[in-house]
């Protein structure tokens, strides 16, 4: 069992605003990006009403109207929640995993039950819904029912119910005023007497022959004196039906399916796919919940908590409140991105933006709504056909691009439908061969434009790749666009694209047996208009003609000195002088050796590798299929960093994305769990001193972390001094950002006072003075 305490009073789990994040966080730390929109689960704990996602679990507050937020970064265990409850005998919140694993959230702090993620369980382990009694919390679970005692924070029993005890599909209990528990399955109805001593005897467990015993019944709950239970259909009508001495059909007026059922404070709630219905004693309807402010509803779970408010889980709206008395509805959707896809991510100045669409490895695409999910550093703007409806008729946005001359204009890459053009949020333009030189799929519908991509140039020109046809590449300057035809080209596969320093376009390329080639770069001699002079080249793992380690490349990124970095299912090499690559004697790719331990290896040899990112300061920032994030030094010779889900808050050890806030240092790293950032010490610097200030300042006691100074010129040398000219700390910028940790060069951490920061070039032709008042 572990534990991980909760310093709620710190600075942990402080309170969030409704819709915004906190717009800094000290360097080292993390901060989740994860979608709040889609509630599957809601439970009264006194003054709060906690509410889950499948990412995370926040609660709001209803002594101070606050929202707080508890994820994998506050100490989590996993990522993946099926559904929470709350235990008021022992005060613990309990949260279920679809993997089986529970975390209990008691006494401010996170314990982890990891007794039935780690058995091997034959079968379906999802923990289906959780139900709570004295000291005990009984989980239904795709195989049986588990009981949880919270007083001992253990595994108490195991009940196989079905028949022969062997495993059935659980998916809702409770208990009536005689004692009987009512188990509601994928097949039929199980009772048994809750004071039997031998529960854990699937002969005490009776199947109900007295209803349908070979459909699914997915909630169940006890009111006014009668078992209230959902016969549920995948197709058809949904079924309520009561028990009071016998079983009868509940005609309510609905037919709609049932998502969840809860009784308390003398009201029945409903949950249905499409609204909520609120019964009182006598199974009168008493009020219907079937819209929220500027949203559909769909509701997965809701209660009635003590003061007569329905608090709605919902799919689309997040966590709804609805108070009975006054009819006002609000909505706690705190800010996010709609889903967790994020199959390619990029950044311009303060921004991020997220495509979620995508394709599948043989580049099939996959059924992604068209979506573009932007986040500005403290908020979160979702374009979607909900607020542009022609995006409705597209789908699979690849990459996102915006227009560096005019960070409002952003360009979606979708694999199918063509470049689609936003201007501050609203879709002005659709790009097709009726008005471009994007040309169409050649081996199928004349509709199919599949664009992997598209990448500004150094002269702010943009490039954009087509598949599936020589035509395959364009480059649109203001309105004009010209189209290149490069025959080598094979109608193959074209993803990712990077437009270098060197005037040259590198575009990844689908590697199969038709098309043994990894990279197709591309160069126009810095004279668009003039195709006489045009080149290209594949590369692929052959001397000579790339070297590249592998078969397969799925990531690019160029350096700060113009190197080429290329990851693959074999790890990285790097073309250290793409400026010779159309010469007479071109250089192939190299592959880095790195220290591991007392063994050189090749730079990540045995991983596959999905995303490279470059910081501020040259180093690499790398994803991986199955290994998580690694940091390395500029020539990737050093590891710096390793991130994994099992000892950091990354959400998931396979990384599909990585970009960096150039402004900021954070790092987001894309995986197919969600997104999470880092942030890390190096930010983009300049070619001079900027705005330099030192961040936090002052610095309070008992704070731990980095103190940064920003707005520094590319790898300035930074002198601290005390007031009388003790020199206390000596170093040298990352990219624009310098760091401190507060202490002296002994390792002492220094006294309260104002502390001086001089920066310089490495000549000393530019200076530039700041002041830090440290507080201990």
């Amino acid at each position: 069992m572990k534990i991980f305490r909760l310093f709620l009073l710190v600075c942990i789990l402080c309170p969030a605003s409704l819709l915004a994040q906190s717009p800094q966080i000290p360097i080292g730390q993390w901060r989740d990006e994860l979608p709040y929109n889609y509630c599957n689960s809601v439970a009264e704990a006194g003054n709060r009403i906690y509410s889950s996602t499948p990412y995370a679990v926040f609660y709001f507050d209803k002594d101070d109207n606050s929202v707080t937020r508890i994820t994998k970064i506050q100490g989590l265990s996993d990522i993946g929640i099926s559904c929470l409850a709350y235990n008021s005998s022992t005060k613990t919140l309990v949260i279920a995993y679809s993997d089986a694993n529970i975390d209990l959230i008691q006494n401010n702090s996170i314990i982890n039950i990891s007794d039935i993620y780690r058995k091997p369980i034959l079968g379906n382990k999802t923990i289906n819904s959780i139900y709570c009694q004295g000291n005990l919390a009984y989980l239904q679970c795709g195989f049986g029912i588990v009981v949880l005692d919270l007083a001992k924070q253990e595994i108490s029993d195991t009940y196989y119910i079905g028949n022969g005890g062997g495993q059935v599909n659980v998916l809702s209990l409770v208990r009536d005023e005689r004692d009987t528990l009512w188990a509601a399955t994928e097949k039929g109805i199980y009772k048994a007497w809750s004071k039997d001593p031998n529960l854990a005897n699937y002969a005490v467990w009776k199947k109900d022959k007295r209803i349908d015993t070979t459909l699914m019944y997915n909630t169940i709950t006890y009111f006014s004196g009668k078992i209230v239970v959902n016969k549920h259909r995948t197709s058809g009508r949904d079924t309520l039906f009561t028990y009071q001495g016998q079983w009868a059909a509940w005609n309510n007026g609905e037919s709609n399916p049932v998502m969840n059922l809860n009784s308390m404070y003398n009201l029945l709630v409903v949950s249905y796919n499409y609204f909520v219905d609120v019964f009182d004693q006598s199974f009168s309807k008493y009020k219907v919940i079937n819209s929220y402010p500027g949203a559909g509803s769909f509701p997965q779970d809701a209660i009635c908590d003590k003061n007569q408010t329905i608090w709605i889980a919902d799919s689309y709206s997040g966590l709804v409140s609805y108070e009975m008395n006054s009819d006002q509805v609000k909505t706690y959707n705190l800010s996010g991105p709609l889903s967790a896809n994020a199959f390619s991510m990029s950044t311009l100045n303060n921004d991020l933006f997220i495509a979620p669409g995508g394709y599948d490895a043989s580049f099939v695409p996959l059924a992604q709504a068209a979506q573009i999910y932007h986040f500005d550093d403290s908020n979160w703007q979702n374009i979607s056909g909900a607020n542009n409806p022609p995006l409705y008729n597209f789908s699979n946005v690849v990459s996102v691009t915006a227009d560096p001359s005019d960070p409002k204009r952003i360009y979606a890459a979708t694999w199918g439908y063509g470049l689609l053009e936003f201007y501050d949020g609203t879709l002005t333009r659709r790009y097709t061969e009726a008005n471009s030189t994007l040309h169409h799929h050649s081996a199928g519908d004349t509709g199919i434009i599949r664009v992997g991509g598209s990448a500004f140039d150094a002269h702010g020109y943009q490039w954009i790749d087509c598949s599936h046809t020589n035509q395959c590449l364009s480059l649109k300057r203001g309105s004009q666009w010209t189209g290149f035809t490069i025959a080598i080209n094979n109608e193959t596969d074209l993803g990712q694209i990077i437009a270098t320093r060197y005037d040259q376009v590198w575009m990844q390329m689908r590697y199969g047996n038709l098309n043994p080639n990894s990279v197709l770069v591309f160069t126009d001699n810095g004279t668009p208009d003039n195709p006489s002079d045009d080149m290209a080249k594949k590369l692929n793992n052959t001397q000579g003609n790339g070297n590249i380690p592998g078969n397969s490349v799925f990531s690019m990124a160029e350096d700060k000195n113009g190197e080429i970095w290329v990851g693959t299912e074999s790890g990285v090499g790097v073309f250290y002088n793409p400026d010779d690559l159309f010469t007479a004697t071109p250089s192939d790719c190299q592959r880095p050796l790195v220290q591991q331990g007392q063994y050189v290896q090749y730079l990540l040899e045995n991983e596959q590798v999905n995303a490279i990112a470059v910081d501020g300061s040259n180093r690499k920032w790398m994803g991986t299929d199955r290994g998580g994030a690694y940091l390395f030094s500029a020539d990737g010779t050093k590891q710096v960093y390793h991130f994994t889900a099992e000892d950091s808050p990354l959400l998931s050890d396979r990384v599909t994305s990585i970009a960096i806030n150039p402004v900021t240092g954070e790092v987001y790293f894309g995986t197919d769990k969600g997104v999470i950032s880092y942030k890390s010490t190096a930010t983009e610097g300049g070619d001079s001193f900027g705005d330099v200030y030192a961040y936090p300042n002052p610095v309070r006691e008992g704070y731990q972390g980095y103190i940064a100074v920003k707005g520094l010129l590319s790898n300035a040398q930074i002198r601290i001094t005390d007031v009388s000219g003790r020199l206390v700390f000596t170093g040298k910028a990352e990219g624009g950002q310098a760091v401190w940790n507060g202490s002296t060069m002994d390792g002492k951490k220094v006294r309260t006072g104002v502390y001086m920061v001089f920066a310089s070039n490495e000549d000393g032709s530019e200076k530039v003075v700041t002041k830090i008042l440290v507080i201990n």
